[in-house]
Formats: C-alpha cells, sequence, structure tokens
C-alpha cells in the first residue's frame, strides 16, 4: 500500500514542481520559487518513501535505512519551505526576515540534532518505524522529528486558514487553494498524532494496534501531500483561466 500511495504522489509532485517551476520563471517572487523548491522537495521525499526505492538506495549506498533518512530530511526542509512561503505571503514585510530566520534556525536545529541521533542508531538491526517503538533510541528520533512535524504542521493550518478567509472574496481559487492547503495541514498533524500516540502509548505499555497504525499513517500523509498539492496548484489554475477568459473577451 505504501508503494501505490508513494508513487502516485511523486507522480503528482513531477507534474506540480514542473508547472511551479515555470510560473516561477515567468513570476520571480521569494514565495514562488519557495513554493517550487518546497514541491521538488517533497516530491524527492516521497520518492525515497517508496519501499523498492528505499531498499535500492540502501543497496547503492552501503548505508541502512538510506531512504528512510533522505524521506524525513526532506520533509523537514519541506515544511521550512512552506513556513518560509507562508510567511512571505502572510507576515508584513518588516517582519519578513526575522520570521525567516527564525524557521531556517528551527530546521537547522531540528536537523543538527536528528542526523546525528540517526547515525549513531542506524544498522541492520533496526529500522526507523514505529514496529521498532521499543528500541529507545528509535522511538526518541521518530518523536523529536514528528513533534517538529506537529508544530510546523500547527502554523501552516492556522496561516493557510488566514489566507483563504482573507481571500475566498476577492480571489475565490487563491482562498480555496489556501483552504485545501489548511485541510494538507490538519492531516499532516493527524499523522504526526497517529505515530506519536503510538509510541507514546507503546513506552507506556498501552499500545493501539500496530496494523491500524501504519494503514492511517501512511494515508494520512499521502492524503496530506495530494491535498497541498492541489491547494497550491489552484491558484495557477485560476490565474490560467481569469488570462484565458479575457483573451476571449478581448476577440
Amino acid at each position: 500500500m505504501d508503494g501505490i500511495i508513494f508513487g502516485s504522489c511523486t507522480v503528482a509532485g513531477v507534474i506540480v514542481t514542473t508547472l511551479c517551476t515555470r510560473r516561477a520563471m515567468h513570476h520571480p517572487r521569494v514565495f514562488t520559487w519557495l513554493i517550487a523548491v518546497a514541491f521538488g522537495v517533497c516530491t524527492l521525499g516521497v520518492f525515497f518513501a517508496i519501499p523498492a526505492v528505499a531498499r535500492a538506495a540502501e543497496e547503492a549506498t552501503g548505508l541502512d535505512n538510506a531512504g528512510k533518512l533522505v524521506a524525513h530530511v526532506c520533509a523537514i526542509l519541506w515544511c521550512a519551505s512552506l513556513q518560509i512561503t507562508m510567511v512571505d505571503l502572510a507576515y508584513r514585510p518588516e517582519y519578513l526576515r526575522t520570521a525567516m530566520y527564525q524557521r531556517i534556525c528551527a530546521a537547522a536545529v531540528e536537523l543538527a540534532v536528528m542526523v546525528p541521533l540517526f547515525l549513531a542508531t542506524n544498522g541492520d538491526a533496526v529500522e526507523f518505524t514505529t514496529a521498532y517503538a521499543d528500541h529507545p533510541s528509535v522511538a526518541a528520533y521518530l518523536l523529536i522529528y514528528l513533534s517538529y512535524v506537529l508544530v510546523t504542521c500547527g502554523e501552516l493550518a492556522f496561516m493557510c486558514g488566514r489566507t483563504a478567509l482573507r481571500s475566498r472574496t476577492t480571489r475565490p481559487w487563491t482562498g480555496a487553494g489556501f483552504a485545501l492547503c489548511a485541510l494538507a495541514a490538519v492531516l499532516g498533524v493527524g499523522y504526526t498524532m497517529s505515530k506519536g500516540s503510538y509510541i507514546v502509548l507503546h513506552a507506556l505499555g498501552s499500545p493501539w494496534s500496530l496494523d491500524t497504525e501504519e494503514a492511517l499513517s501512511p494515508a494520512l500523509s499521502g492524503l496530506a501531500v495530494l491535498f497541498l498539492f492541489a491547494g497550491l496548484t489552484l491558484p495557477m489554475l485560476g490565474g490560467l483561466f481569469q488570462r484565458m477568459r479575457r483573451r476571449q473577451e478581448t476577440t
């Protein structure tokens, strides 16, 4: 199931990244380039989350769980890119630089903690999944990763929701797009709660079904990615339809 979900996300990501890069080249702004970067990083991450690709990455690099590390690093960079994108759209110019530095530092600290812990824990006897929640270092690594994603998705849900409300009357396509982005962020929160609650309850000695968690978490993360792709693509489609309508009216 993971292969189908993340494979579909990869195909969608390649298409949307191409469209966003084209838009950024024609309309160079901080947020247009950051959206393209976010989609490119996200597409790379979900590509390495495909089980067959993850196994191939391990064989090619000789590093156990290499695909998982790439996927997690991409998730951190993806969240940071989206945060800075929304900061550029939602905050006043005088606050923009400070807010950008705050998000960049938070992502850098997260990676500075995660990567050494991953390398110290990594081996052929462990996998960085909830199936190995009884391994203290794996559980700590996953909780650190999930905590960052939870905080960033919560902030993205707030900022995207606020932008959607502000745009719903003046720019309906943009409003609808950011409403989908807010929904994607809520699904991201659900993903972190699903994995995180299993790990915490496992540590307390009363975890819920691992089979349920392993089915629920990929579905939530896959839907979050697809809703985000759709949400950030809608404003571009709206602009395209408006230009086509104006051309028809002039002719």
